[in-house]
């Protein structure tokens, strides 16, 4: 009897090693399997992109995963740039290519993802780890949407500018630039994230508009009158527009831009002897422009306060606030809209 007894104890410890043995078995391959996904990111392919992101929520883990993604599209997107329609609209302009480059690799970091398929989770008690997938082919469509509502805006934009007088040219180029350069970002990382998609539609199309741009930039030739409490900025203005490569002329021009400022004194009280001992001058310029007709074609107004130990005149011809507005808008807003925010 006791034999008997002895003999089931015995039995029933190895059963429980047994099962014991064979949940620790199951419980290191499931370990196993998921160290596959998160040691090793699938590889990305023609239809998906593939992301591993860890991190303490799983939406911290999510968004990880998409930066994952984000840096690999950031880093194939340069070697697509020399085949997209931007290349060809710049040319061999090395400068403006590095800056839009720069730009692209900026929005590549930048995506807005939409339908994030998460493939699979794992939370360890401290952290979790989570496969995404995104669809190229919806991602894609994203900007290819994007791209067709600014090419509406270009055409309409173009068709007026194929009309209209030789300052009015200058002005509208200013927002079809604008609007060229929203699409120099898109056009690589479309080509990156669905090599198939078709650019010769609008490459043709968009070297032209560059080309009518700089042909009526060419055909500019500006004279700047100024009085004095404008001296100084008439002399920033030229620079800045001669760094845009527009001539000028004091006879044979066909845009006068006569520059006039009217400036009030102030003086602030403050403990600061920075300021104490400033004078201030409240400034308010006036950019007209007239065509060879002498028909006044724009009218601008820019306001600006500029202070200076060294007195009120030298206050008026400081141009630092002046170089702010036109480093934020460029020279030909500054010109034409003066410093209004858009």
């Amino acid at each position: 009897m006791k034999q008997s007894k002895l003999a089931i104890l015995l039995l029933g410890l190895f059963l429980f090693s047994s099962c014991n043995g064979a949940s620790s078995s199951v419980s290191g391959q499931q370990k196993a399997a998921s160290a596959a996904w998160i040691n090793s990111t699938p590889s990305d392919n023609s239809s998906y992109y593939y992301g591993v992101g860890e991190g303490k929520t799983i939406t911290d883990a999510k968004n990880n995963a998409l930066a994952d993604i984000s840096s690999r599209i950031s880093v194939s997107v340069n070697a697509t740039f020399s085949s997209s329609v931007s290349a060809s609209r710049i040319g061999d302009n090395e400068e403006v290519a590095s800056k839009v480059k720069q730009d692209v690799t900026t929005k590549a970091k930048e995506i807005e993802y939409s339908n994030v398929e998460i493939q699979e989770s794992s939370n360890d008690g401290e952290k979790w780890h989570v496969l995404i997938q995104i669809d190229r082919n919806l991602l894609a469509q994203t900007y290819i949407e994007k791209l067709t509502k600014i090419d509406n805006q270009l055409q309409n934009e173009f068709d007026i500018f194929s009309s209209a007088s030789i300052f009015e040219k200058l002005k509208l180029s200013n927002g079809i630039n604008a609007l060229l350069s929203q699409t120099d970002t898109i056009f690589p990382l479309l080509k990156t994230i669905q090599p198939s998609f078709n650019d010769a539609k609008y490459s043709s199309r968009y070297t032209m508009y560059t080309k009518e741009i700089r042909d009526a930039q060419n055909k500019l030739v500006f004279n700047i009158q100024a009085d004095k409490n404008s001296e100084t900025l008439a002399t920033l203005l030229q620079s800045q527009l001669s760094n845009a490569n527009y001539k000028f002329s004091e006879s044979a021009y066909n845009v006068l831009i006569k520059i006039k400022t009217s400036a009030t004194q102030q003086k602030i009280d403050s403990a600061n002897p920075q300021f104490a001992n400033m004078i201030w001058a409240l400034r308010t310029t006036t950019i007209e422009a007239y065509n060879k007709a002498g028909t006044r074609v724009s009218n601008a107004v820019v306001k600006t306060k500029s202070g200076s130990p060294e007195g009120f005149e030298d206050a008026v011809a400081r141009t630092k606030k002046y170089e702010e507005i036109i480093t934020r808008d460029g020279i030909i807003s500054f010109i034409t809209n003066g410093n209004q925010k858009k």
